[in-house]
């Protein structure tokens, strides 16, 4: 076993805090004042969490007891007590010595450890039996060495005590990978943008979790998708309420890059009443950013191998998303691509020989001449998409007031969007996005006229100009408008 260090101290740290009232369950982690995401972030509770399709917090719970059940009986019994985690329940059933072990108060469980050493020794059928602690020795020692042990067993040793040899861990269908970012949203909601020299009063200014990567994760999930972001975020307080989010939305966070003591990515959006933006966008480039490193991590390949579609952003930086669409474009059989044209590149040239493998490009109209080395040179939208379509990409999606113009090289659709009081939302494209591969995954991969319908209602779905992530649609939300009387289909 490796020597313990600070990363064992860490989670050990976690655990004790953990213990008091009624120890490590679902409902303490989602309510508790302690910080938990050294629990959060162990591999182990991040690929028990997407093995099985549960949430973080589920998956913290089964890492620990599994853990905990592998320790010799002495240690098993005080972190078992400590936590209140049910190992002795389930193999012992209810009996009344077992009982008193999980009791809401910690001076309780404590107690119940000498009372009963003998006897829960020989339940457990344990070879040898030392003597009972003193409850004195359990609260200054004993605890935290037993703890100590799991929490090694946790950093170090996940693969022989995460799962079950019986367990089916096949990876669910329907499976997606988003690359982009998870940034805190500063909006701020104005009448009338200031003149050079003047100010104006804006009528709100709210934070809220933001970036194009969350939008369409949240977005996917809320649809049933098996969403997956892949994202680097800082270790401020913003970064945890953000990790806190996901976890929310049932989002797993294995493909998530802390970066301890960076302050989390920002975006200052100025929206107008029409829903009209403008954006400020503050990544912390140099000290929060996804590397390429990651791809090469175990995770991430079998996260990627396993998708049935992966889409794109362009938040990461350039070599990021070159190494996604790359890294995508090899697999076989390949999966949808779908890359997002926001936000704007410098030096977009380096992502032309990598285009090749894009599915869907989707943009407002001047974010995809923003791709172009001469952006104002095409005159129109036929000319811009012929262009791109000539670096290889398969469809171009000029999405903008919630309309769609669609163009490739067997098919030119264009489509309005639905009548709104409002010109645009923030957000409005990854929600297009999102709903669009919800749909080709469901129709088998064919391009419809019903999908395109369908993908523009849900960007009118949940309008807002403020809580962008958080309005989101769902499937209901959508086909609650497809049913609205005034809502006709193109």
């Amino acid at each position: 076993m490796a020597k313990p260090d600070a990363a064992v101290e860490g989670v050990r740290n976690v655990l004790l805090k953990l213990r008091t009232r009624s120890g490590l369950n679902v409902e303490r982690l989602g309510a508790t004042e302690v910080d938990v995401m050294l629990l959060a972030e162990l591999p182990a509770v991040r690929r028990f969490a997407s093995e099985h399709a549960v949430s973080t917090e589920e998956a913290i719970v089964d890492v620990v007891t599994r853990v905990a059940a592998t320790l010799d009986p002495g240690d098993l019994l005080i972190a078992d007590a400590a936590l209140a985690l049910g190992v002795l329940r389930e193999r012992l059933g209810d009996r009344t010595e077992v009982r008193r072990l999980y009791a809401d108060d910690l001076g309780e469980r404590r107690q119940a450890l000498p009372d009963g050493w003998a006897a829960l020794h020989r339940l457990l059928d344990a070879a040898e039996v030392g003597p009972a602690p003193t409850v004195r020795h359990l609260r200054s020692t004993l605890e935290a060495r037993s703890l100590g042990r799991v929490a090694e067993l946790c950093v170090y040793d996940p693969e022989s005590t995460l799962l079950d040899p019986a367990d089916d861990v096949r990876e669910p269908s329907n499976s997606i990978v988003v690359v982009g970012g998870a940034v805190t949203d500063v909006v701020v909601v104005y009448d009338d943008l200031p003149g050079i020299g003047t100010s104006v009063q804006a009528s709100s200014f709210e934070e809220h979790p933001g970036g194009k990567g969350l939008n369409l994760a949240v977005a996917a999930k809320r649809f049933g998708l098996r969403a997956r972001l892949m994202a680097a975020v800082g270790g401020d307080e913003s970064a945890r309420e953000l990790m806190r989010y996901m976890q929310r939305e049932g989002l797993t966070i294995e493909l998530i890059t802390s970066m301890p003591g960076e302050a989390n990515p920002r975006a200052l959006m100025l929206v107008t009443q029409t829903g009209e933006t403008r954006y400020v966008g503050w990544m912390n480039e140099g000290k929060v950013s996804l590397s390429t490193t990651e791809f090469e991590q175990s995770r991430t390949k079998k996260a990627i191998a396993d998708a049935d579609a992966v889409m794109v952003t362009l938040e990461p930086p350039v070599e990021t998303v070159q190494w996604a669409l790359d890294a995508v474009a090899r697999q076989s059989p390949k999966p949808l691509v779908l890359l997002q044209a926001s936000p704007p590149m410098k030096t977009p040239q380096q992502l032309y020989k990598y285009l090749h493998g894009v599915d869907y490009l989707v943009g407002r109209e001047g974010e995809l001449r923003g791709l172009l080395s001469y952006p104002d040179r095409p005159d129109t939208v036929d000319e811009l998409a012929e262009e791109l379509l000539a670096l290889g990409v398969t469809t171009v999606c000029v999405v903008e007031n919630f309309g769609c113009r669609i163009r490739s090289r067997s098919d030119s659709r264009d489509i309005l969007g639905p009548n709104v009081p409002l010109e645009d939302t923030p957000g409005a494209r990854e929600a297009f996005s999102a709903a669009l591969i919800f749909l080709l995954l469901k129709e088998g991969g064919d391009l419809t006229w019903d999908a395109l319908d369908w993908a523009l209602k849900a960007m009118t779905a949940n309008l807002t100009i403020e809580e962008i992530t958080d309005s989101m649609p769902g499937a209901e939300d959508v086909d609650r408008l497809w049913k609205r009387p005034d809502v006709e289909s193109p």
